[in-house]
């Protein structure tokens, strides 16, 4: 007769098992959830404002006033696809919305496994983006950010994958994804400026890459150059931001222009819609305190002369500028990302309350960051600084310059890039990756591969090399293969 052993008949648990099967759960439903919502709430159902503005750019594709100049042409060139496409149909518009509501979790999952050594950890910011409720919200609308989550998710993963394979055609791939990103959002152009910049300068072939990032420049941006020139007498291919920064100059709480041109005139009347919210809400009731219109006038034919003119009409201050910046820096961190925070809809209030835990988030990262540079500073290198920098760019520019009447809606970047950043320490954290890991959780020391991946690659291109080809042997390369 045997004896019945209860700890025999015991079976150890895989966490990591049992992580992959909640993540995997939890990615799912957050697919489901993504389409049942914009079935629920596609974007032709939202057709006014902002949305309406880029639905007409779009379709009519051979309107060249000066509002149709003002926005970057990358937006307009997908909403004309997409009206071809769909025809204005609600079904079809939903189709192709959640196409690419669907890509846009995917391609931030492909930065993060470049970003990181952990397959699990990349995996867990899949699903965090995937039911991000800001990042979900906007596909109801027709704008602009639907379009640049998805370019800023791509940009970031081409510059990791520059950085690790460094080759003249990865760093093409990656100029040329910047510039369509930021040919839809400018706020993009800061951020390519610092990922080429510092790739550029830390590889290898910097006169092959910079002669074809060059030509690369001149083909997607010289037209763009010459269009803008020829229809508003100013050099800017990505836009007229002129407007907004006289909008945002002024300390008025609306603009009103005129545009003349050849004979033609056209009047706007503009108001962001951070002046009449309320961002620190349910704390407190205040609001900005601009107040008033400005008034503008332009003269196309007059060219970037006009602007300035205009310009010097607003006085600045150190005082003034002091003002209108932290209320700017405010309205970014605290303003309820509009149209998306629509309170009417329980995913736009979520959203709406969720605004809140940016600062906080951001300030963790940072604080995080520091005490494990310190604490284990031999896992970290300076390439590990890339991405501190293209947010800082960010940060400064959509902060501190007034380029804008800032809103909770320019937000956006700083969500991805401080989650991104979280995902990049808990992938370089023991005790994270430890639970993940049976053989480090039961043993308590890292066996011979994590302890590989710990540790930041040096910047020599054999381990590039070297990195690149065990990973394709464990199947577990983090590149597309075409």
């Amino acid at each position: 007769m045997t004896s019945y052993s209860p700890q025999a008949s015991t079976r150890s648990i895989d966490p990591r098992s049992i992580f992959m099967g909640v993540i995997y759960t939890l990615l799912v439903f957050g697919y489901v959830y993504r389409a049942l919502y914009i079935v629920e709430y596609e974007p032709m159902r939202h057709i006014w404002s902002d949305p309406q503005r880029h639905w007409e750019q779009g379709v009519d594709v051979l309107r060249d006033d000066p509002m149709s100049l003002t926005d970057p042409v990358g937006f307009q060139l997908y909403v004309g696809a997409f009206a071809k496409l769909t025809f204005g149909d609600k079904y079809l518009s939903a189709f192709y919305t959640i196409l690419l509501a669907f890509t846009m979790p995917w391609l931030w999952y492909r930065f993060f496994r470049e970003l990181q050594p952990s397959k699990e950890v990349a995996l867990a910011g899949w699903v965090l983006i995937a039911w991000l409720p800001s990042w979900l919200s906007i596909y109801a609308y027709l704008m602009q950010e639907t379009l640049m989550l998805p370019l800023l998710g791509a940009s970031l993963w081409a510059t990791w994958r520059c950085r690790r394979k460094a080759t003249v055609n990865a760093f093409l791939l990656m100029v040329f994804i910047w510039v369509a990103a930021g040919l839809t959002r400018g706020v993009c152009i800061p951020m390519a400026a610092v990922a080429a910049t510092w790739l550029w300068l830390s590889q290898d072939q910097k006169i092959t890459k910079a002669i074809y990032s060059i030509l690369l420049f001149a083909i997607t941006l010289g037209p763009l150059t010459y269009r803008s020139y020829d229809k508003m007498n100013i050099i800017s291919p990505h836009g007229i931001g002129q407007m907004n920064m006289l909008y945002a100059k002024s300390g008025n709480k609306e603009l009103q222009i005129k545009y003349s041109r050849k004979g033609a005139v056209w009047y706007y009347g503009y108001g962001s819609p951070a002046v009449g919210s309320k961002p620190l809400e349910p704390f407190s009731d205040w609001q900005t305190k601009r107040s008033g219109k400005v008034f503008v006038e332009i003269n196309v034919d007059n060219g970037s002369e006009e602007w300035q003119r205009e310009s010097d009409k607003i006085p600045m201050s150190f005082r003034k500028y002091a003002w209108l910046a932290s209320e700017n820096l405010l309205l970014l961190m605290f303003d309820p990302s509009w149209p998306d925070s629509n309170k009417g809809y329980t995913l736009g209030l979520i959203n709406h309350h969720l605004r809140l835990i940016w600062l906080p988030l951001m300030l963790t990262s940072i604080i995080w960051f520091v005490v494990l540079w310190r604490k284990a500073p031999e896992r970290f290198t300076r390439r590990d600084l890339l991405l501190p920098g293209i947010f800082l760019a960010w940060f400064m520019i959509q902060g501190f310059m007034l380029l804008a009447v800032n809103e909770g809606r320019y937000r956006k970047p700083l969500e991805g890039l401080v989650l991104a950043q979280l995902i990049f320490l808990a992938g370089n954290t023991r005790k994270i990756t430890a639970l993940l890991d049976p053989q480090i959780a039961l043993t308590g020391s890292p066996d011979e591969k994590l302890q590989a991946e710990e540790i930041s690659v040096t910047a020599e291109q054999s381990a590039f090399v070297e990195e690149d080809n065990e990973f394709e042997r464990s199947g577990e390369h983090s590149t597309l293969k075409r």
